[in-house]
């Protein structure tokens, strides 16, 4: 989230949105993510296929369980759909 700034390895980045994106029933992330391709700007990760959502790893994570501030870190066709599903 623009602002903000804490240093977290990206192996450990990679594998908390790797989670994120298939948790189910707590944090809903498959549910939001699903039909859209996730692109971090700032490490190497690139799932799903769909409108592109990309931007800094944190704020991805953040978007897809529910964090809306997370939104305007992030850019892509998909935004939109992703915003819809907050």
């Amino acid at each position: 989230v623009t602002g903000t700034s804490v240093a977290v390895s990206p192996v450990a980045l990679v594998a908390v949105a790797d989670f994120c994106r298939g948790s189910t029933q707590l944090l809903h992330g498959k549910q939001r993510s699903a039909g859209l391709c996730l692109r971090a700007t700032d490490v190497d990760w690139t799932v799903g296929d769909g409108l592109e959502v990309s931007g800094p790893a944190a704020s991805l994570i953040l978007a897809i369980t529910g964090r809306e501030p997370a939104l305007s870190d992030l850019s892509g066709d998909g935004v939109e759909t992703l915003r819809s599903r907050l």
